[in-house]
């Protein structure tokens, strides 16, 4: 009953505005401050996205929800995000690569899976071909 209420609340401000989309939307919100079937039938559809945003607004307004940690877990929801990666510091470094049997020196690029590190001149060709198909792929087709 309440889609028919809306719909018929909606035609009638349609009517109302006779042909002007703003003035139809001012009439129907005017229209819902006052009557709660019609707030609540034109609410409902968005009532999850409504709610999602206020809960995300209220855990980055305070940083983490003090009061609703304990409910929520009682609730059954396990996911907690992930603590943001941490950096480590350069003697961390050479402290875990000592650990593994190897030494890490700063001015040498790293070699990836045994490979050498790639020659001078080869990067300069590779780089002039990537940049080459990226404008190939960028220019406009007509």
């Amino acid at each position: 009953m309440s889609e028919t209420y809306v719909s018929m609340k909606i035609r009638e401000a349609m009517a109302q505005a006779q042909g002007s989309r703003a003035q139809a939307q001012r009439i129907l919100m005017a229209w819902a401050l006052a009557d709660e079937q019609l707030m609540r039938g034109l609410c409902k559809p968005f009532l999850k996205g409504i709610t999602g945003a206020a809960i995300e607004r209220a855990y980055r307004g305070t940083g983490a929800a003090p009061s609703l940690a304990p409910a929520s877990a009682a609730a059954g929801a396990t996911a907690r995000r992930a603590p943001a990666p941490q950096r480590l510091s350069q003697a961390q470094l050479d402290a875990i690569v000592a650990r593994m049997g190897g030494t890490r020196l700063a001015n040498q690029p790293p070699i990836l899976n045994g490979a050498p590190p790639p020659k001078a001149d080869g990067t300069v060709k590779q780089a002039a071909s990537v940049k080459a198909l990226a404008a190939a792929f960028h220019r406009k087709k007509f």
